[in-house]
């Protein structure tokens, strides 16, 4: 009896944190220039574990409307100076726009600031379609 009762316990136990050993961080590789993050590693976060991250779109309100990416959040890039204050410091934070140019802003920005966010951008040509649907290449 008092095995049943261990094994049933154990079981549970492994049922309880097997999410969280699938949801480990992933290393965040670099990309090709300063700040950015490598596609295929932003590609594998967006698939395997979104929540290591948080997503910045800085293109317009406009824009963001027409489409983003799963659990993106909106910036504007000409926002993101006074806005600073809200963005996270506990994870990274990854900026993304259709070209990498403002996403490239939005880095600078914040690095130039120095306001303790570990911050990338996605140095891509990113179509984004209607809701949550986007596709990524590289130049």
């Amino acid at each position: 009896m008092n095995k049943r009762f261990l094994n049933i316990t154990l079981c549970a136990a492994a049922l309880a944190f097997a999410p969280l050993a699938s949801a480990a961080d992933i290393a965040i590789e670099p990309g090709k220039e300063k700040g950015t993050i490598s596609i295929p590693t932003f590609e594998r976060i967006m698939k395997e574990n979104p929540s290591q991250i948080v997503v910045v779109d800085v293109r317009d309100d406009r824009e963001f409307k027409k489409g983003s990416m799963p659990g993106a959040i909106n910036v504007p890039v000409g926002d993101i100076e006074k806005k600073m204050g809200e963005l996270p410091k506990d994870k990274p934070v990854i900026f993304v726009c259709p070209t990498g140019a403002r996403s490239g802003e939005a880095y600078d920005t914040v690095m130039m600031l120095d306001g303790g966010v570990k911050a990338y951008f996605v140095d891509a040509d990113i179509t984004f379609s209607g809701g949550n649907q986007y596709s990524i290449k590289a130049r």
